[in-house]
């Protein structure tokens, strides 16, 4: 039997630094690939791209080539895709309508559920345009339970065609090689934060309990790991010197730098008000790193009964949070449940409703 094929449009992966949506591109490809039962066409804005490009990219792990290649393609020269192939956007469509049968991705829908932290653009896109786009839709795909109750909230008559596919986490099995010539992290105790300053993200919170005693008393180290976003000046600013020496932000770092923080920290800590899945908290626990994380959105469906729950608007919350989490006893008990939640996730789970779409 003859394997269906697909086109997927692959432009997030156009982005040299691959986080969030270029990310979740790349293990779809790799999910689909693997499953043996598709054949994969790719296309950037509607024109294909060579697949062995798409590939080296993946190998390379970031998309300055793939970028390179389609800026130096000329209009006339770009072979456009093929109507008769089912289309899937990884992320928003460029247009609807293109192919006989259409399916996009929806990552979350905060702009709807907290339009306070957006600006005006996102939120009349998906006052108006998001509709058109789902309209088109034979299926929709989102990233987590929560997202599509969100967008079932939003758009009652989505819910027929609106389908779950999970993110998983897969980390070279080079990075233990790399990091066996490398000295010791010199942090003490210390966790991570993922995640840009902005409100969403809510790492205000995490500023403002630096100075909670509860969490002085902790004795741990804070590791914002994330481009500074652009509420971090006002932020910082507000800072003692003393509390500033217990928080370190790295900006961008490699998925190796990354991976290596998360191996040796104690946990994570993930203080958004709202995610559409929460990719770092799947990527700790995989590392047998549970989380301290708000109580909203999709965090209890991933992390699970791996992590500490704190309410994301008060500080007191989040500084008994942590003093439970920072217990070794309690850190040696969330461990194994943070591995165990983590294979929850998987490729063939990540493919199978897409596969299921395409009746592979």
């Amino acid at each position: 039997m003859t394997a269906p094929r697909l086109t997927l449009d692959i432009t997030p992966m156009l982005d040299s630094e691959w986080t969030g949506i270029p990310v979740f591109t790349r293990r779809l490809v790799q999910a689909l690939d693997a499953s043996g039962r598709v054949e994969l066409d790719f296309a950037v804005r509607l024109s294909r791209i060579p697949a062995d490009a798409v590939r080296e990219a993946i190998r390379l792990g970031t998309g300055t080539y793939l970028r390179g290649l389609w800026e130096r393609t000329r209009p006339g020269d770009a072979e456009p895709i093929d109507p008769g192939v089912p289309l899937l956007y990884t992320s928003v469509k460029q247009a609807g309508g293109v192919a006989r049968r259409e399916a996009s991705t929806i990552h979350d829908i905060s702009t709807l559920v907290m339009p306070e932290t957006h600006v005006r653009e996102n939120i009349d896109f998906h006052l108006g345009a998001l509709r058109e786009q789902l309209r088109t839709d034979e299926v929709v795909f989102c990233c987590s339970d929560a997202t599509r109750a969100a967008l079932v909230a939003t758009f009652p008559w989505v819910a027929p065609k609106a389908w779950l596919v999970p993110q998983y986490v897969d980390w070279p099995d080079s990075f233990e090689l790399l990091e066996r010539n490398l000295p010791p992290i010199a942090l003490g105790r210390y966790a991570v934060v993922i995640g840009t300053i902005e409100p969403r993200k809510n790492l205000g919170l995490l500023l403002a309990a630096l100075d909670n005693p509860a969490v002085a008393r902790a004795g741990i180290h804070f590791v914002v790991i994330g481009r500074r976003g652009w509420m971090a000046d006002e932020a910082l600013a507000r800072l003692s010197p003393q509390t500033q020496s217990r928080i370190s932000f790295t900006g961008f770092v490699s998925e190796f730098v990354k991976w290596r923080l998360l191996r040796h920290a104690e946990f994570l800590v993930f203080p958004s008000i709202y995610e559409g899945f929460g990719i770092p908290a799947l990527e700790a626990m995989s590392l047998g790193k549970p989380v301290l994380a708000s109580m909203t959105s999709a965090f209890p469906e991933v992390i699970g009964e791996a992590g500490v729950y704190f309410d994301p608007l008060s500080v007191e919350d989040f500084a008994a949070g942590l003093k439970e989490i920072a217990e070794p006893k309690r850190l040696a008990d969330l461990a194994p449940k943070a591995l165990a939640q983590a294979a929850q996730f998987d490729a063939p789970r990540m493919a199978a409703p897409v596969l299921d779409w395409l009746g592979a």
